[in-house]
């Protein structure tokens, strides 16, 4: 009877080793996601300018398609999120208990703004439009990054 008990110990132990190793690892993939969105809108920082427009609302599109993707791992406690996300999935990733139907709206159209064949508009905006572009995407990063960071190191930091 021992020896089965010592088994069973084994086993218990094993187990929790690899939800230790697997909570390590999904932590990793978030903090991983939440570097992305970092490198993604301090590039596009960088090209806040008519002539590279397309490619700085690109790189915002990136940075708040990545900070989706570490809200779905962190509340579903998954290691992969899925490469695009319905309406449906943005509405319940971004509300707590009431939908914020102006950051979902925000969301999915820089998105469908960022997938549209025509970049030809993109070259008639100024400096300040697409500050303000940034400003948005920026203000929604933080509050999203709240609740995903596990510490205050983790959290975005502001482009501004």
């Amino acid at each position: 009877m021992n020896h089965l008990t010592s088994i069973d110990e084994c086993r218990d132990s094993k187990d929790r080793l690899l939800k230790i190793q697997e909570s390590s690892i999904h932590s990793k993939s978030m903090i991983k996601m939440l570097h992305f969105v970092q490198i993604y809108m301090n590039s596009a920082a960088q090209m806040m300018h008519p002539i590279t427009a397309h490619v700085c609302i690109l790189f915002s599109d990136r940075a708040l398609g990545c900070m989706l993707k570490a809200l779905y791992m962190k509340e579903n406690n998954c290691m992969l999120a899925p490469s695009s996300f319905s309406l449906q999935d943005v509405i319940q990733l971004t509300g707590h208990s009431i939908p914020d139907l102006d950051k979902v709206m925000f969301i999915h159209t820089l998105n469908f703004v960022v997938d549209c064949d025509d970049t030809s508009f993109f070259q008639h905006m100024d400096v300040s439009q697409l500050r303000k572009l940034l400003n948005r995407v920026d203000d929604v990063l933080i509050h999203l990054s709240g609740r995903v960071a596990s510490n205050p190191s983790e959290l975005y930091r502001s482009i501004f």
